[in-house]
């Protein structure tokens, strides 16, 4: 790691505050990297930072994403997880021209035909509730129905999601702060006790 390489740390509240945050010593970039990464990243009671003169805490189930961005990131690849793809996120504009735009949302889950092995293209709207929302694309290898389901019930137990930047570096959200994810082109299988009803497009 390069000694003069910088660390940008970005903390997003619930209530749409943003606290930004700078580190270039190495060790503790290494540490704060691997932390972030930590499956109980946002199950443990606070985030802490100390800087050179104060000491900031953070509610961790206050907080709705983290963001790192720097050199020191900008390589990162997420791990290897059957439970959730590669994601990277992506502007709301490209999100509309390419999920809405080609009429993701409208296509029928029974039309789904994905031969096993077969790549398709898939995106991920999360609303937090802060009214934010969180634009993903991602690229997913086509399962047989049983392990699809099963990916899709893993999916909807995970207590947060990580996701890439373009520009390289990566985000953290905290699922429990989210209150609604739409995925389209929805999947064909659903999980048991869902309701089959379909959404009525509103404009504000």
């Amino acid at each position: 790691m390069n000694p003069n390489s910088k660390l940008q740390i970005r903390i997003h509240g619930t209530d749409g505050s943003l606290s930004t945050f700078n580190q270039h010593e190495p060790a503790s970039i290494e540490r704060i990297i691997k932390d972030v990464q930590r499956h109980d990243l946002f199950a443990q009671p606070r985030i802490i930072i100390a800087s050179k003169s104060s000491l900031t805490t953070f509610v961790a189930s206050k907080i709705a994403r983290i963001d790192l961005e720097g050199e020191p990131v900008l390589a990162w690849k997420p791990k290897p997880s059957s439970k959730a793809p590669d994601l990277v996120e992506i502007s709301e504009q490209e999100f509309l021209c390419q999920a809405e735009g080609r009429d993701l949302k409208n296509i029928t889950r029974g039309n789904q035909r994905h031969t096993p092995g077969q790549r398709f293209v898939g995106f991920l709207d999360i609303q937090l509730v802060s009214g934010l929302h969180i634009y993903l694309k991602f690229h997913g290898l086509a399962a047989l129905p049983a392990e699809r389901l099963q990916k899709i019930q893993s999916f909807l137990t995970l207590p947060s999601l990580s996701f890439r930047f373009p520009g390289g570096g990566f985000g953290v959200v905290n699922l429990s702060n989210a209150t609604k994810f739409t995925a389209c082109p929805g999947p064909a299988e659903v999980p048991t006790g869902a309701w089959l009803a379909n959404e009525e497009q509103t404009r504000q």
